[in-house]
């Protein structure tokens, strides 16, 4: 991959979680005026900017990502990526992967949750005229970036260049090369009956030690294991992803903000169809017994060059 390709992607495609995220959701409303777009979108790296300065050590970021649904109001002159569609909904027995609304996904993160939150607010002002924000999450890290069933979250991202393979896009057109697809879950842990399990089952559920996260040995993990089922592999080959995951909730209600990012979506595809979907002898990714799936929507992160024909 030409080491250029990652200037031309959105910084927080490609960065670590921070400490803390906000996800906000947006829908465009009916027949929006095309020049309001525009300026709207031109107002995402101002405030980036603006707030950013307050406290250059925060690391504050956002990432802009636009569903196949939303494309044409976004950017009306612009060709779609080429492997764009929107989120099918997946069902097998009592487990869903349900399909929800969603045309602007606005990533923020950043070790400050007051910046953030300021950031959010004026993306609602800012887009209010022209979409409706209808989910607003906020994600935090959790003790050592764990999940609040408590075990480590992200442990196999890819780094570096490999990390660049595996989220940047390079088969298509100019403007989307640099880009990345992205599918967005949000999760709702089933506390009561995970706490019922024991710490091994638990261990083999996820495929990891719950205390030092070290990976179960393949002669003990289960193949119903979490990191098997979500597990790509072609041709003998692991195909990674990046997920930027981040806890969101409190004592009543809590789960995972799911945001994995890939070059190609139909390496996310597959990896929701191996965990849902039973094989043959009737295995599927056994954590979906403990964590239910409220949304599901796809996104392309568009190019920090599309993102800056806006600024021009």
């Amino acid at each position: 991959m030409n080491p250029m390709l990652s200037e031309r992607a959105q910084p927080g495609a490609l960065s670590n979680p921070n400490t803390f995220a906000e996800y906000l959701t947006f829908v465009f409303k009916a027949d929006v005026n095309a020049e309001a777009v525009s300026d709207a979108f031109a107002k995402i790296q101002i405030i980036e900017k603006s707030i950013g300065q307050k406290d250059s050590t925060a690391d504050l970021s956002f990432t802009v990502g636009v569903s196949h649904h939303g494309w044409a109001t976004a950017f009306p002159t612009t060709p779609v990526p080429a492997l764009l569609q929107d989120f099918e909904a997946m069902v097998d027995g009592e487990r869903q992967f349900p399909s929800t609304p969603g045309d602007l996904f606005i990533m923020i993160k950043s070790e400050r949750m007051d910046l953030n939150y300021q950031a959010a607010k004026y993306l609602a002002q800012t887009f209010a005229g022209i979409a409706t924000l209808i989910e607003d999450i906020q994600g935090f890290k959790y003790l050592d970036s764990r999940d609040m069933i408590d075990f480590v979250d992200g442990t196999e991202n890819p780094k570096n260049t490999a990390r660049m393979n595996a989220v940047l896009v390079v088969d298509d057109l100019d403007i989307h090369q640099g880009g990345s697809y992205l599918t967005v879950q949000r999760y709702i842990d089933r506390q009561g009956l995970w706490d019922k399990q024991s710490t091994e089952y638990q261990e083999q559920v996820i495929g990891r030690t719950k205390l030092d996260d070290i990976e179960l040995d393949d002669d003990v993990k289960p193949v119903w294991a979490h990191n098997n089922k979500s597990k790509v592999i072609i041709d003998d080959k692991e195909i990674k992803m990046l997920r930027q995951n981040r806890p969101f909730g409190n004592a009543m209600e809590h789960g995972t903000m799911f945001i994995g990012l890939t070059a190609s979506p139909v390496i996310m595809s597959t990896s929701l169809q191996q965990m849902i979907f039973a094989d043959d002898n009737g295995h599927y990714d056994r954590l979906l017994d403990f964590v239910e799936a409220k949304t599901g929507t796809n996104y392309f992160i568009v190019s920090q060059t599309l993102l800056d024909t806006f600024a021009d």
